[in-house]
């Protein structure tokens, strides 16, 4: 790879990964992808014989996990959602989800929402991580101990900044006792966006909304980095106006977003 590295998403310019998407096959040599994709399905085989499955968002990082899930035997996996999903990403999900997904639903809707007014549009990391709790860690729990596993497989990268263990290690076990293993936490960007260019799997929609590479996958409320309120809403609405109109009669930025 001869060109500038992309920087972690949570600044980084959605035009930029759009541009390294188009033009990765004239820079991006295929025997990279090949080489780390044996790789981690080489790491994961040392997983044979236990109750193992993998945490599927339907994001850039969650396809690439699956690839090498896959290819190492690991068919089972997890989607954690609530009821305020974006239509348009759960009509895709069931279009593409996995063969061995179980979805499990843990129930925020509207009505939550309205008893949460703080949780809209994350303002900070606290909130934006809160969101992860409830549903994310929350559906995933359900699932690991429902399913007796002995490990969950997670897309988390250091690329992105996230924790995959102690001192940069790609394993840790979670305060509610899941083990958690990342075995593309060393992959770039670009490799993640190679896996799904050269083995022809498919980006969710949610990349072609606004800011779609920054905000990647999750419940339309949990919209992270606006600017304020006018500024999610306006977003949302650019997505799904029928959002909006939901949620007009209980949010007055909804309300003045559609007025405007």
């Amino acid at each position: 790879m001869t060109r500038a590295a992309l920087g972690r998403k949570q600044r980084a310019n959605t035009e930029d990964f759009w541009e390294t998407w188009r033009t990765l096959p004239e820079w991006y040599e295929r025997s990279r992808i090949e080489a780390l994709v044996d790789q981690a399905v080489a790491e994961l085989r040392s997983w044979s014989g236990k109750r193992v499955a993998y945490a599927w968002s339907g994001g850039k990082d969650s396809q690439a996990l699956r690839l090498v899930a896959e290819r190492a035997g690991i068919t089972e996996c997890v989607l954690a959602i609530s009821e305020l999903e974006y239509p348009e990403f759960l009509a895709w999900a069931t279009d593409n989800m996995p063969e061995g997904l179980t979805v499990v639903n843990t129930g925020q809707d509207l009505g939550w929402l309205i008893k949460n007014r703080d949780m809209l549009f994350p303002k900070d990391a606290n909130i934006a991580s809160r969101w992860f709790h409830v549903i994310n860690h929350a559906g995933q729990r359900t699932y690991y101990r429902a399913k007796k596993l002995d490990a969950l497989l997670m897309g988390r990268r250091h690329a992105d900044g996230n924790y995959t263990g102690p001192g940069g290690t790609t394993t840790y076990k979670d305060r509610e006792g899941t083990l958690r293993v990342s075995p593309i936490a060393e992959w770039t960007h670009e490799d993640v966006l190679a896996a799904l260019r050269y083995f022809d799997l498919e980006l969710a929609p949610c990349y072609g909304w606004p800011r779609g590479f920054r905000v990647g996958t999750g419940s339309w409320p949990a919209r992270q980095w606006c600017r304020d309120e006018a500024h999610g809403w306006q977003e949302v609405h650019a997505i799904d106006a029928d959002i909006v109109r939901a949620a007009a009669p209980y949010f007055p930025g909804a309300a003045r977003e559609l007025e405007g």
